[in-house]
């Protein structure tokens, strides 16, 4: 190796350790992109998000009844989202923040939290809830509102007379992989209250099964965020935030195995505003079924890769690559009289469905009263159908 060389690799070292803020003309796949570089500013970004947002993020406890009283068994985070400030006068205010210099015409602020439904969820009959305000080393007595069967989250409410400023939730679908994510919770316990770690997207739509009955089989398959962002037991229910201290989703799981690491899954953001007016209100969201069964175009393409026998012997159309092919309706069910045999599901609201999982995810977020678009190969041609829930 020349001494030129090595020289040269010094000074760019020497460079991007201070911070730069001059123009690089960076050459990926003949693409030419003219990035400025300023750590400082970058590192101020990540400072401001995290002190912006820890506040709203904080503890939560669940207890279960025992003949003593209660017995802590679960140690989670939450994410305050919401505020009305009750003045002395009787009336409400909803912008918390118009109070927060008039604190002596304030009775007390009601606070609305997010946090995963596991989290409070051992013991529905025998359990209480507490939020925990590491800042003042405080625990105050919740209220479940509501908590979801299948997509992991609950909504909690508390009482308090100081003033938290809650956090708005980003749009996720604007997520992109590669962007930025700044996580917050307390990882084993409170011990390490409002911890921050650091990372990028490194998905942003993931579909996973799982078994909300307890059954042993998976039952629902969930859209999730991946990300490479640190967490642990007690990060559940806390905060997943883009570089403007907004959530982008609610950090929920982890995959923990001897061969695999930094694999996080957040809910994101979107599901949980749509689930949240429901759920404040008590209610559960009704799950609907199309009444169909589906073959992947994949499997039907490949059948080499599955089992012997597994895989129909169906003929796909040569320009179609992607999909689920329908193999039978039943009378009973919404597809009746909308889909048809032999029809190949290419997209479900503009959502690209390549896997079964794709389609339970998305068919599994749709609201009573809603529209959903299917686009479809039939015969030959695309079309578009709709079908009323």
């Amino acid at each position: 190796m020349s001494k030129k060389f090595l020289i040269g690799i010094i000074l760019f070292l020497t460079l991007f350790m201070v911070g730069c803020d001059r123009l690089i003309n960076n050459e990926i796949y003949n693409k030419s992109y003219n990035v400025e570089i300023d750590i400082k500013e970058f590192e101020d970004l990540v400072v401001a998000a995290v002190e912006k947002a820890s506040p709203a993020v904080i503890g939560v406890n669940n207890y279960e009844s025992s003949l003593t009283g209660y017995t802590l068994v679960d140690i989670g985070s939450g994410i305050v989202y919401e505020c009305d400030a009750y003045l002395k006068d009787g009336s409400v205010e909803d912008d918390c923040q118009k109070t927060i210099n008039y604190e002596n015409t304030i009775d007390y602020y009601q606070y609305k939290v997010v946090t995963n439904r596991h989290v409070i969820l051992k013991n529905e009959l025998n359990s209480k809830v507490k939020v925990y305000l590491g800042e003042e080393n405080l625990k105050i007595d919740a209220k479940v509102l509501g908590y979801d069967d299948k997509v992991d989250i609950a909504v909690l409410t508390f009482n308090h007379t100081k003033y938290i400023q809650p956090l708005s939730f980003a749009d996720s679908d604007a997520v992109k992989k590669g962007s930025f994510a700044i996580a917050i919770g307390h990882p084993d316990g409170y011990e390490y209250y409002g911890s921050a770690t650091f990372g990028i997207v490194s998905h942003p739509k993931r579909y996973m099964g799982d078994d909300t009955d307890g059954d042993g089989v998976d039952d629902w398959d969930s859209e999730y965020i991946q990300h490479d962002v640190a967490i642990n037991p007690g990060n559940s229910g806390g905060a997943l935030l883009n570089l403007q201290g907004e959530v982008i989703g609610i950090n929920t799981l982890k995959i923990i195995k001897e061969e695999t690491d930094n694999m996080g899954f957040a809910i994101p953001s979107n599901i949980i505003k749509e689930l949240i007016p429901l759920l404040e209100k008590g209610q559960k969201p009704t799950r609907y079924t199309l009444g169909i069964s589906v073959y992947e175009i994949d499997a039907l393409i490949n059948k080499e890769d599955y089992l012997e026998g597994s895989v129909p012997d169906i003929e796909v159309p040569e320009n179609i690559t992607y999909g689920l092919y329908v193999d039978s309706i039943d009378d009973t069910g919404y597809a009746h009289g909308k889909l048809e045999v032999g029809d190949i599901i290419l997209e479900i609201n503009d959502v690209k469905i390549t896997k079964t999982q794709d389609f339970r995810a998305e068919l599994g977020m749709v609201l009573s009263g809603e529209d959903v678009l299917f686009k479809v190969f039939r015969d030959g041609k695309e079309l578009e159908v709709v079908i009323v829930f």
